[in-house]
């Protein structure tokens, strides 16, 4: 064989080289191919897979799409948009349009009585009102000025947007059976967007409120509300336009965002034995008592009918046709009501003065009777009354007798605070704080020096809580002899001493009547006259226990004296000569003459709290 030339050589590599690239890059081009149809097969396969037939048309997919809830959307909204072959974002745009246009022409699950047509005339308001009260006296028995309260409520939730405050309405009874599902009712077919539930949680309140703003009708709350925070707190925001919204995180085209939720729209609430306080304070509250034997009132089908679809067509017209007039209302407001129940009650006020007639007149005196002078019932400033009333006019008082004091009464919260035990100076202090007051170490003479408590640390309190307003006393009203022909153990006067020459003793402190509307005592003799009072004729009442002329005053049975409600029961307990079953006990003549001996500044009233006797009365 011939010896290769170098030239030879060369030539016979470089030919094997090209065949071995030339058979790689055939190799390449071939498993491209492959791959290509081997992929196009998967994807066939796998839209096969994704839909057993053709895609619908899409603006009909994408409705279809809006009406599914958000987690069932969310589910799918990745799939969906690749087989239509568009971002994800862009149907996310799509359906959210769609839901806009759906809930701005009505909600699917709307209620029958939703839909309503105005009444094509205009309406009178007193006519309108007065309908109402009808049917709630018919199918009710309902208390003093509730009948008033209820029609003027049904047309403030048509008119709520207008204003900036929504009272709830709060249906209160002792026990079962006293009317509050059957008032719902009626206020089911006559508010307008309505809906009944007795049971809703904090998430589907203000989702649903968002979506539909219904008047929103809770049965049962008792049942659940006082043991939710959450919810208490998001039906609170909704009192006040301007803070009726709650903010939720939720998720919008793939990423969490905050948005705000709506909690604005009319309430009504029905509950055994109360609400927390902070519910109740925003309220018009209606006290329901059990159907005594003898009330009649008829059986309610509960049912819509024509009454109730007319009444609700008169009031949308009302309501269209008024709702200007509405906007940021200033009526004129009982001076009866505290600043939180006047709030609640202007918006109806506002509604009386627009329908005219006696709503007026009938509405100021319902909001006096069922939110004029309550006492506050929150605990803490009971605490801050009875505290005024136990450490008299001490400058300081221990923490221990102060407990020991506040517990000598077995009618106050405070002997059977928690478990059976007396209120602990702990327990105190903790309550205190809240408003800024904290134990110390005090001084007072004749005792060890021990911690508690300074009188300046209550009183701007008890100024801010709980005011002890000062008695009208006009000097023409009062009557002062310079002599007293008996004595009186309230202020041990002796038959020869002038009233001005009689001196105050701290140590007799516990005999003298003091007023709850002021610091004065009242002393009451015999001057033989023939006059109950001594007052001038045509003079103001006056309260016979405390000589205080702040209303309301009630009428003694069988007599021409004037006794506060909460003056009653001390008053009869120092004159036993009176017989409580209402007939005349004949001449009192202890109540013929009545002195004012003043008490140093500070003394605090010896009545006990302001509704201690509510009863009395009965």
């Amino acid at each position: 064989m011939d010896k290769l030339s170098d030239d030879d050589l060369d030539q016979l590599i470089k030919g094997h080289v090209a065949d071995n690239l030339s058979s790689e890059q055939k190799a390449a081009d071939d498993w491209l191919v492959a791959f290509a149809k081997k992929s196009n097969e998967a994807l066939a396969k796998r839209a096969a897979e994704k839909q057993t037939a053709p895609p619908p048309n899409e603006k009909a997919l994408v409705q279809a799409l809006a009406r599914k809830d958000h987690t069932e959307y969310d589910r799918m909204r990745s799939e969906v948009a690749e087989t239509l072959g568009i971002r994800v974002g862009t149907l996310d745009d799509k359906v959210d349009a769609i839901r806009k246009t759906l809930e701005a022409a009505g909600d699917d699950d709307a209620l029958p009585h939703w839909n309503v047509e105005p009444w094509p005339e205009e309406v009178d308001g007193d006519a309108l009102l007065e309908t109402m009260r009808r049917v709630f006296q018919r199918y009710i028995v309902l208390p003093s000025a509730a009948d008033i309260a209820l029609p003027l409520w049904v047309l403030h939730a048509w008119t709520y947007d207008a204003g900036d405050i929504s009272p709830f309405l709060v249906l209160v009874s002792p026990t079962k059976r006293c009317g509050k599902t059957n008032t719902l009712i009626l206020l089911l077919y006559l508010t307008p967007r309505s809906e009944l539930s007795s049971n809703i949680t904090g998430p589907a309140l203000f989702r649903y409120i968002e979506q539909s703003h219904p008047t929103l009708l809770i049965d049962e709350g008792d049942s659940f509300l006082k043991q939710n925070e959450e919810l208490r707190g998001i039906l609170d925001s909704g009192h006040t336009k301007a803070a009726a919204y709650v903010r939720r995180t939720v998720e919008e085209k793939g990423e969490h965002k905050t948005r705000r939720f709506s909690t604005w729209t009319p309430k009504a609430i029905a509950t055994i034995r109360g609400l927390a306080d902070t519910l109740e304070d925003r309220s018009v509250t209606i006290m329901l008592q059990r159907k005594p034997p003898g009330a009649r009132v008829e059986r309610l089908r509960k049912r819509d009918n024509e009454e109730f679809a007319n009444l609700r067509r008169q009031a949308a017209r009302w309501a269209t046709d008024n709702f200007d007039q509405l906007v940021d209302p200033d009526p004129k407001v009982p001076e009866a009501l505290n600043d939180r129940a006047a709030d609640n009650w202007r918006p109806l006020l506002a509604i009386a003065d627009l329908a005219g007639g006696d709503w007026p007149e009938r509405a100021r005196e319902a909001a006096c009777v069922l939110s004029g002078g309550a006492p506050d019932d929150a605990i803490n400033v009971e605490l801050l009354k009875d505290i005024r009333l136990a450490s008299g006019d001490a400058d300081a008082i221990r923490s221990a007798d102060l407990v020991a004091k506040l517990a000598e009464d077995p009618e106050r919260p405070w002997a059977d605070w928690k478990h059976g035990r007396a209120l602990s100076q702990k327990q105190l202090g903790r309550l205190l704080f809240k408003f800024g007051i904290t134990s110390e170490t005090v001084d007072i003479p004749g005792l060890k020096s021990a911690k508690g408590y300074r009188r300046t640390r209550f009183e701007e309190p008890w100024e801010a809580y709980c005011p002890v307003k000062t008695p009208f006393r006009p000097a023409e009203v009062i009557s002062k002899r310079r002599s007293v022909e008996m004595p009186v153990k309230s202020a041990q006067v002796t038959s020869s001493q002038s009233v001005d020459e009689v001196s105050f003793d701290p140590s007799e402190s516990g005999k003298l009547s003091y007023s709850h509307t002021g610091f004065d005592a009242s002393t009451l003799r015999n001057e033989g006259n023939g006059s109950r009072h001594g007052f001038d004729q045509g003079a103001p009442r006056i309260c016979a226990q405390c000589n205080a002329h702040g209303e309301p005053l009630y009428e003694l049975e069988g007599t021409d004296l004037w006794l506060h409600r909460e003056c009653r029961r001390f008053w009869l307990k120092a004159h036993p000569e009176y017989r409580a079953n209402g007939s005349d006990p004949g001449p009192i003549p202890i109540l013929l003459d009545r002195t004012i001996i003043q008490v140093p500044p500070g003394r605090p009233p010896a009545l006990g709290p302001v509704g201690d006797s509510m009863d009395d009365l009965q």
